[in-house]
């Protein structure tokens, strides 16, 4: 689909829900993210959603570009205020990846897995990122969550050296896709995944994220974390989606960041 982001029409499909009761759209900005923090730090209350054709800088975790081109993907920030204790804040994160993935497989996309602790997969292709960024001296004031999914492209629209690795709803299913209905289903699910964090604790997402998972317990992982490689086998996530590493001692190690790959084993 070649529609580009009309205020209105976003509005109006969002209406009578808090994620979306204030839309920004723009032709292009560096980072929806970074327009959507400048915001936060000025008091702009939670639901605001900001949206961008293209991204110039656009960037995951770990200062990692994302590619943005204009009119072919989906680059949401926005702005929450959680009331979580801030041990519990990372979950913001993990209920944005959970609605994501649900979201597309009632579209039908079956296959979509996530990648702890941010990527949406297709088989073992990425379609999607999140970032989560906090703001406050002390005390946090907010979080802006931003989502970078890949609908429309083709494998030309994506640079050379990604073209291995990453896909597009499109190349996914074999069919475009209207950005809009995508827009929709994936916040309204994000909501209530992060409604029911703040409302019931992490215990059902933690579990729904697992029941996503490309990994189930007892497989075998490294993770690169701190400049170490650690090998051993998915123990879970704990209590605020660490993951959780058996790697032979009393107890399984806890990361909080780290890359994470899967061991095949003959």
């Amino acid at each position: 689909m070649s529609q580009t982001w009309n205020q209105e029409s976003v509005r109006q499909e969002l209406a009578g829900h808090r994620f979306g009761a204030r839309v920004l759209c723009f032709d292009s900005l560096p980072s929806t993210n970074d327009q959507a923090l400048e915001l936060l730090e000025k008091g702009e209350p939670e639901g605001l959603l900001v949206l961008a054709e293209e991204q110039t800088r656009g960037r995951g975790r770990r200062e990692r570009s994302w590619d943005s081109p204009s009119r072919l993907g989906i680059y949401p920030s926005l702005v929450l205020r959680p009331r979580l204790p801030a041990r519990w804040l990372p979950l913001v994160s993990l209920a944005f990846a959970v609605g994501s993935a649900a979201s597309l497989r009632a579209g039908g996309l079956h296959q979509v897995g996530l990648k702890w602790p941010n990527d949406l997969l297709f088989g073992d292709r990425k379609l999607a990122g999140i970032l989560a960024e906090a703001r406050g001296d002390g005390e946090i004031l907010g979080l802006v969550v931003g989502l970078g999914l890949n609908v429309n492209q083709e494998e030309s629209d994506f640079p050379e050296a990604l073209r291995e690795t990453a896909t597009s709803l499109r190349l996914s299913s074999g069919r475009s896709w209207d950005r809009l209905h995508v827009l929709k289903g994936v916040l309204l699910q994000c909501e209530e995944e992060y409604d029911e964090l703040q409302a019931k604790g992490p215990e059902g997402l933690l579990r729904r994220f697992e029941e996503l998972s490309l990994f189930g317990r007892g497989c075998r992982l490294e993770v690169d974390s701190t400049n170490r490689v650690w090998g051993g086998r998915f123990a879970g996530l704990g209590s605020s989606g660490e993951l959780l590493l058996d790697t032979g001692g009393a107890t399984p190690v806890a990361f909080h960041f780290g890359e994470v790959r899967r061991v095949k084993r003959a």
